[in-house]
């Protein structure tokens, strides 16, 4: 038999614990100090906005509309206000900013959007969390393009002859601190200067000096090698496949045999002379599946290279450190898929890039949330990904209770789970 319970429950209980943390930690008035107050009449604040956003994809939302499934939810949080989504919207295009079309040399258009206020917002909120720290030294800067296929009405073909963005993205931590959003048809080499010159800029603003910097072969230019390297920044970077460093692999006679995982390579160093400076290049090997013999290194192996100014660390580790990098790029399949890149709401790509940001910003309020979660939870792990949580955490069945003046939550849970997150750190 079914009963039809007609009082105030919510399946979404789990959602109080999470609000009574936010609010011990003064996130909304945070928010707003960093991104400002809206007009005298304006009834719904940015944190607002931020928070309802969280929330509601906190509780499995993809777009603004799903906020009214969750509202009668919502308006049982403490100071909590819930806008329409139409509203919604309309806050996050007033955070858009106008975007700078460039014309390359081979007349292509390519359109770049930067928000520094968002992005300067972002990594504010990662250090006030506490997920990045100014006090460390041994931060690794990540930085890579990411296109993500869209039908949006202003974007444009990419190099994966799909219509698309291609937003550049910096990382520490698998912590989000810059994006800066292009159109698809942009190359990934075009101004990519400018962009790592921002992006530690407004870094070494808040305080964060990054001791190492890893990109793919996006970023192999001259420019941005020397850059780095009068930064005193080691860099390890992806270097191209050309005629000339294959040539001087091949004439390399010390070649070193070593095991990374369950794979046997053969690696050396080389030098070679890249803009202003002589850099060491990695070279490591491993014969290719089909045989075919290389016309310029006259083997059968396939080559890769990695472009360092590291002269201390040996060839394996060099290797092993760049190849971290793939758990850096798990970044953007979280993004994409736990925090909805891939169903941006606007048409325009301004709009769009307030979207992207604010959304790694509900990232990095998750992995606070759930690094406080877990430590107590023993079925939250820090690494889980937003899925669990919200199976695990948010999805408890709640009713609310009036008693005495006061409201009081009432979770249907066999866990004691209040009284753990309440006794956690």
């Amino acid at each position: 038999m079914i009963k039809i319970c007609r009082k105030e429950v919510t399946p979404f209980g789990g959602l109080h614990l999470i609000h009574e943390r936010i609010l011990g930690k003064n996130i909304p008035q945070f928010i707003t100090d960093i991104l400002g107050n809206r007009s005298a009449n304006a009834e719904y604040s940015y944190s607002d906005l931020f928070l309802n956003l969280s929330y509601t994809t906190f509780c499995g939302g993809d777009f603004a509309e799903d906020v009214v499934y969750v509202r009668d939810t919502f308006r049982h949080l403490k100071k909590m206000k819930t806008p329409s989504p139409d509203t919604l919207l309309a806050m996050q295009k007033e955070l858009s900013t106008a975007s700078v079309e460039i014309i390359s040399e081979k007349s292509t258009v390519n359109k770049i959007n930067i928000n520094e206020k968002l992005n300067s917002a972002m990594l504010k909120l990662a250090l006030y969390l506490g997920v990045l720290n100014k006090e460390k030294t041994d931060y690794c800067l990540d930085f890579d393009h990411q296109f993500i296929a869209t039908e949006k009405y202003d974007a444009k073909h990419g190099y994966k002859q799909r219509r698309g963005y291609f937003p550049g993205v910096a990382s520490i931590d698998n912590i989000p601190v810059y994006i800066e959003n292009r159109n698809g048809n942009c190359s990934v080499k075009f101004g990519q200067l400018d962009t790592i010159q921002r992006i530690f800029s407004m870094l070494t603003n808040q305080g964060i000096k990054p001791s190492y910097a890893r990109m793919d072969c996006g970023s192999y230019i001259k420019e941005v090698c020397r850059y780095l390297h009068q930064q005193n920044v080691t860099f390890y970077i992806r270097a191209e496949q050309s005629e000339q460093l294959l040539f001087k692999a091949a004439l390399c006679q010390q070649w070193e045999k070593i095991e990374i995982g369950v794979n046997s390579y053969q690696t050396c160093s080389i030098e070679h002379s890249f803009g202003d400076y002589t850099f060491r290049v990695v070279a490591y090997r491993w014969p290719n599946k089909t045989a075919q013999v290389n016309l310029v290194t006259n083997d059968a192996n396939n080559y890769l290279f990695t472009i360092t100014n590291d002269t201390q660390k040996d060839e394996k580790s060099i290797i092993e450190f760049y190849n971290n990098r793939g758990d850096a790029e798990r970044l953007f399949d979280i993004q994409k898929n736990d925090f909805n890149w891939k169903k941006m709401p606007f048409s325009f790509l301004e709009q769009n890039t307030v979207y992207l940001i604010l959304m790694a910003m509900c990232h990095i309020l998750y992995q606070w949330i759930i690094g406080i979660f877990s430590t107590c939870c023993d079925f939250l792990q820090a690494f889980h990904r937003l899925k669990k949580f919200t199976f695990r955490l948010v999805c408890i069945a709640g009713k609310v209770i009036r008693t005495s003046g006061r409201q009081v939550i009432k979770l249907f849970t066999s866990q004691n789970i209040p009284i753990l997150i309440k006794n956690s750190s």
